[in-house]
């Protein structure tokens, strides 16, 4: 893919209309907080339906991406539990938003890795993706207050629904750090020096970002270099993260350590990039298979 063709789909997902109705999205949200999560959970199933009839498009993309991940042609009710899955994290972010995060079960795998980067006193980068629910690492930072979690991200883009939520947690402000504005980086510098922790997707690729093509369920698709270019800056470890939805109310907090952040020489850098992307898409990968319904990229990823 070239930089033209590369920017061209990154205009097109800045821009794409998120399908849902404002009202009917804050309706949800308060009758999550009103009347509680199971009562709210019957709404998810006419979501599901809605988006499985009336999204075409999502639904292609839902299709498409299935018959990669589960290596056999995808079924109606395939592309069904996996926009069910979809509601259902979108309906927890509620909990999590507003650190009700009690009324969910959230285990952790992986947490080592986090404690061996919290033993030396240091701040690191997370690496997520659109698959399972980001806003599940509150409940980390809920039950470890020495947890200071910020969040790089695209405030200008930001869905109606995360605009919405947001909302509910007037204080969230404080963690987003935006992407893009003057001051940005030297914040995350400050930041990751003070010990934080910056949160970051690698599934997504900036404008006229460096990127790597590698491959992920049989085709090559583009991931940007940018998360670890940044956690080189400040000489920061990188941790893969993932908040998987089990089902139910459970969610599973997955952690992999992919960079010490001691990389030094341009050389040497150039190869630990490539290396450690390769290594984030290869595990992104293996969970993705594991867990396929808790992918949230709604387009073609490899287009």
């Amino acid at each position: 893919m070239t930089s033209v063709d590369r920017n061209v789909k990154i205009q097109d997902w800045l821009c794409r209309k998120e399908r849902g109705s404002p009202f009917l999205i804050r309706f949800i949200a308060w009758l999550a907080v009103a009347v509680g999560r199971g009562p709210t959970r019957l709404l998810l199933h006419p979501i599901a339906l809605y988006f499985l009839i009336f999204a075409p498009r999502q639904r292609r993309q839902s299709q498409a991406f299935l018959n990669r991940a589960l290596d056999r042609p995808a079924r109606i009710g395939d592309s069904y539990r996996h926009f069910l899955c979809f509601a259902s994290t979108i309906l927890d972010r509620v909990y999590f938003l507003t650190d009700r995060s009690d009324l969910l079960h959230v285990d952790y795998q992986g947490l080592d890795a986090l404690d061996a980067v919290r033993a030396q006193g240091r701040g690191a980068v997370l690496v997520g993706a659109h698959f399972g629910s980001f806003d599940a690492m509150r409940a980390l930072a809920i039950g470890r207050p020495e947890f200071k979690l910020k969040v790089l991200m695209h405030v200008g883009s930001e869905s109606r629904i995360s605009a919405i939520l947001h909302a509910l947690n007037p204080h969230l402000e404080e963690m987003i750090i935006p992407l893009g504005q003057s001051g940005s980086m030297l914040r995350v510098n400050e930041c990751l020096k003070q010990g934080d922790w910056i949160g970051v997707l690698g599934d997504r690729v900036v404008m006229d970002g460096k990127t790597r093509a590698v491959p992920f369920l049989g085709q090559p698709a583009d991931f940007p270099v940018s998360p670890w270019i940044l956690a080189n800056v400040s000489k920061a470890p990188v941790v893969m993260f993932a908040g998987v939805y089990l089902g139910g109310n459970r969610y599973q907090i997955k952690f992999k350590l992919l960079s010490e952040g001691n990389i030094s020489g341009p050389g040497r850098r150039e190869t630990a990039f490539q290396t450690e992307v390769d290594t984030y898409v290869g595990t992104l990968e293996d969970w993705v298979r594991a867990h396929p319904y808790n992918w949230f990229n709604f387009y073609d990823f490899w287009a």
